[in-house]
């Protein structure tokens, strides 16, 4: 039994995980490189906070080691989440990125459901997390309850990111592509030595797109991106157990704002007929027609300290944090048609100002014997200062300061304004033990209890919208609140445990068993949000009590079990990996958006239950045939929901039905120096619903996805490739918003891309 592990424990019995293992690690072509022997490599990972051996983890796993990431030409998120079994990827142009593994979703306006941490950071929201990726070390995407050991908004899982370290020799990476849309982009990294003790990492990328689509009236390309990042490293090294690692970086990105196209049943908006009234989320083809030029910016910068210092006793390490998200977005709005002048022609606006600080401390034991320990403290406070403004759009163009609450008598005047500040500080403890109970059996135990408060304040102007007649302010107007008393504030707390247990079968094949329970905290909608809906509901002649949103929405718990195998067998040529898991979720946090009222809004479910399976492969022949693979299958039920109980039975939303993916690549020898390697994917999505009531129309049916690579490679370290995704040019939605069940605005997935790329690396 590997000594260097953090496994969890279960109550399930090891000997059924035979009829329903599990596990989730998918390697590509090169992900493992080849040893002396002709063997592949052990992979180590991080998932626990310790390296380990893969096949000791007893998590569900997913690598892409940085050969893998260079070889399946990886740039973006959804490059591997895209492939990976029971995940949902969903991003638009506009900064947002929604992340569902295992039918445990992240919505907007609320908190992911799965950690991204980048270097040990954990960052408080996925807005930074949607850019280009570059000098990456390694990517672990961990499936089912993470929260013992990341805590919030880990329920789902995790994504753990490792950037390329400081080393002691100088070495470097150098990447510049172009393809169809006027699309170029270019990436670099350096590393080495400055003294014996300290070495230095810079990296930086730049990209620059028109995207596939243009407005046809406007003459815009939609979702158009300009996106430059750099990174910069310091790390020192004493040899003597004190290594202090410091990390600054950031982006700017610009773009089109949001490029969403509508559809409204019986109105032949969409491209759809009038007669019939119906949608259709399968009908993908209709042209970008809003008369307003969209806008995207946002500026990104962290700052992390690491340190670590080993002892005889333990490892204390310390992590401090601190990052800043400005971003903007503006465009037409619903339904995004030509209608500058009109009664009801409006523009949007809306902005974040996020401020994060985080602190982490833990002493974690030494992994040669049989008792391993952890234990540390983690501390957060973040800040967000949000806008959203919805105008009169008078010339169909966008005013500057988004922030302004434009009064009548503007050229642009605000119909609704708000400005909540939302406050979160969380602080929690945590600790692990493992202990070998035999040689090949070991168990698990890990908790984690966090308390989380949260306020929120709506700082728009009191006074009244001649416009409206009402109060700007939501809260003062349909509260009765005085603009003093326009706060709330509550306090979340939950103990997520976690346990394991696994039974090495052999140095290289592992069965485990698992059961963890996930957080995601509550939080608050607008002040004023029910108030407002159910005002609209009674001038619509509907019943208010029909209305099921409330101003503050409960926290998320889940419960998980699982059982798995994971395994690498014939000298590691092959890798099989299989899971099977159950889980509970109590309160489902889902996205209402109401564009009547222009409010965005989360719900939750009382009651929703997922089971399902994992399963991948990865095989590399000595004919230099490579083939991989996976599979995945979610059932995923709401079983109870108060707000609307016919709401029961129907399938939970924001996750495919299945998954399917098949990837082959071969390594040629032209040469002795030069190598041809042509790789094909097949990517299946099988059926999703977006959202609680499984609106007629809106179930996008199956996608099939083809895409390509040929490298030509020198082992002097060049390398040139053709690539080709979406080869089939497949027009679909990569997101589906219903709204008021007879209307829905859609995010259009990216048409068939090509171009080529030059790398050298020394």
């Amino acid at each position: 039994m590997k000594t260097t592990n953090i496994h969890y424990v279960s109550a399930l019995a090891v000997a059924t995980a035979l009829a329903i293992p599990a596990q989730a690690q998918d390697q590509s072509t090169a992900q493992a490189a080849n040893d002396a022997d002709g063997r592949n490599s052990e992979i180590v990972v991080t998932a626990t906070k310790r390296n380990e051996s893969l096949t000791d983890v007893p998590i569900a796993v997913q690598v892409f080691t940085d050969q893998a990431i260079a070889d399946r030409g990886i740039t973006r998120p959804a490059d591997f989440l895209s492939t990976t079994p029971n995940v949902t990827f969903i991003e638009d142009n506009a900064g947002e990125a929604y992340i569902n593994i295992r039918g445990q979703t992240s919505v907007r306006n609320s908190d992911p459901n799965v950690a991204i941490v980048i270097d040990g950071v954990t960052l408080s929201s996925v807005k930074p997390f949607n850019q280009d990726l570059f000098a990456i070390e390694q990517i672990e995407v961990l499936k089912g309850p993470q929260s013992a050991l990341y805590g919030r908004n880990a329920a789902a899982g995790a994504i753990v990111i490792s950037t390329k370290k400081p080393s002691d020799v100088l070495e470097g990476t150098f990447v510049g592509a172009v393809g169809n849309w006027d699309t170029y982009r270019a990436s670099a990294n350096l590393t080495g030595p400055i003294t014996e003790t300290l070495g230095f990492a810079i990296a930086g990328s730049f990209r620059d797109t028109d995207g596939p689509f243009t407005n046809t009236v406007t003459g815009e390309k939609v979702h158009r991106s300009r996106n430059v990042a750099g990174r910069g490293r310091l790390l020192f090294d004493n040899s003597e157990g004190l290594t202090i690692d410091l990390k600054v970086g950031g982006h700017d990105a610009k773009g089109g704002g949001s490029a969403y196209n509508a559809q409204i049943a019986g109105s032949g908006i969409g491209g759809l007929p009038a007669d019939p009234p119906v949608l259709d989320a399968n009908f993908a083809e209709q042209d970008f027609i809003s008369n307003v030029r969209g806008q995207f910016d946002e500026t990104f910068w962290d700052a992390t300290l690491k340190i670590d210092y080993e002892t005889d006793f333990a490892t204390f390490t310390s992590i401090s944090a601190y990052n800043r998200l400005d971003q903007y977005f503006g465009s037409d709005s619903p339904p995004y048609i030509p209608d500058t002048g009109d009664a009801a022609a409006t523009i949007q606006q809306y902005t974040y100002l996020d401020k994060n600080y985080s602190q982490e401390v833990r002493l974690t034991s030494s992994g040669d014997q049989r008792l391993r320990w952890q234990a540390g403290f983690y501390y957060l406070r973040f800040t967000r200062d949000q806008t959203s403004n919805i105008l009169v759009d008078a010339d169909g163009t966008l005013p500057g300061n988004p922030r302004m609450l434009r009064e009548a008598g503007n050229t642009y005047p605000s119909l609704s304004y708000s400005n909540p500040y939302y406050k979160t500080t969380s602080y929690a403890p945590f600790a692990s033990v493992e202990v070998d109970i035999t040689d090949a059996l070991e168990l698990r135990l890990a908790g984690r209890y966090d308390t989380e408060k949260r306020s929120i304040r709506e700082n728009a102007s009191p006074d009244i919208n001649p416009l409206t007649g009402a109060s700007y302010n939501n809260c003062v107007a349909l509260t009765g609140r005085d603009f003093a008393d326009c706060t709330n504030s509550k306090t979340f707390k939950q103990f997520e445990p976690k346990a394991s247990l696994t039974y090495e079968i052999s140095p290289d094949a592992s069965l485990y068993a698992s059961y963890g329970k996930g957080f995601k905290s509550g939080g608050f909608n607008p002040i004023g949000a029910r108030a407002a809906l159910r005002a609209a509901a009674v001038g619509a002649g509907l019943d208010p009590d029909g209305v099921y949103v409330e101003d503050l929405y409960d926290k998320e718990v889940s419960e998980s079990y699982e059982i798995g195998l994971k395994s690498q067998l014939f000298d590691r040529r092959l890798s099989l990996n299989l899971a099977a898991f159950h889980t509970d979720i109590s309160g489902a946090q889902q996205f209402e958006f109401y564009p009547t009222v222009g409010l965005q809004t989360t719900i939750s479910i009382d009651k929703v239950r997922v089971r399902g399976v994992d399963v991948d492969f990865n095989l590399n022949l000595d004919s230099g045939t490579h083939i991989y693979g996976g599979a995945g299958y979610i059932d995923g039920k709401i079983k109870q929901f108060d707000g609307n109980p016919s709401f029961v039975g129907n399938v939970a939303p924001g996750a495919f039905e299945y998954t399917l993916s098949l990837g082959v690549a071969q390594d040629i020898a032209l040469t002795d120096t030069l190598e041809l390697v042509p790789r094909v994917e097949y990517n299946r999505y099988g059926p999703i619903w977006w959202d609680v009531a499984n609106t007629p129309g809106t179930r996008r049916d199956p996608l099939d996805l083809l895409k390509a690579r040929l490298s030509l490679r020198s082992d002097t370290g060049w390398e040139v490739s053709a690539f080709a995704d979406n080869i089939t040019n497949e027009k679909y939605f990569q997101e589906v918003v219903p709204l008021l069940g007879f209307f829905t605005v859609n995010y259009r997935g990216p048409t068939r891309s090509y171009g080529v790329e030059a790398r050298y690396s020394f």
